[in-house]
Parts: C-alpha cells; sequence; structure tokens
C-alpha cells in the first residue's frame, strides 16, 4: 500500500484528522487564544472560522506532498 493510498484509507483518514484537531487546539492553547470548535463531516473536520479552515487545508496538503515525496523515493 502507497502512502497515498494510506491517506484514502477511512481509519487512517480518521486518525489524521483527529491529529489536526490535536495541532490546532495545541497552537492555540499555546497563543492564549479561545479553541475553535471542530465539526466532523463525513470524517472531515470543519471549523466555521475561515483562518482555522485555511490552516487545516494547510495541514492536508503538507501530508499529501509528504506521501507523493515517501511514495516517489520508495520507488526508486
Amino acid at each position: 500500500m502507497t502512502h497515498i493510498e494510506m491517506l484514502q484509507n477511512p481509519n487512517f483518514k480518521r486518525k489524521l484528522e483527529n491529529k489536526i484537531v490535536a495541532h490546532i487546539n495545541h497552537e492555540f492553547s499555546k497563543a492564549g487564544r479561545e479553541l475553535p470548535l471542530p465539526k466532523f463531516r463525513n470524517d472531515i473536520v470543519t471549523y466555521d472560522d475561515a483562518n482555522v479552515t485555511k490552516l487545516v487545508n494547510r495541514i492536508r496538503t503538507g501530508a499529501v506532498l509528504l506521501a507523493q515525496l515517501l511514495d516517489e523515493k520508495e520507488a526508486k
């Protein structure tokens, strides 16, 4: 199973989304800000705050890029 395929696995995807929520909570906590309330829709976390949503999307993009890089490295 490739890393990209792992990202599509529902169990792995759920664990990744939970890690994203934990990271967001940690960063907001560290900054002394009120924690945003996550909402799960189809096992994907969403936030009402557009800035938090942008951050979550950047984290997901980073995960995809890392998976692609690892797959390319293993293919060589």
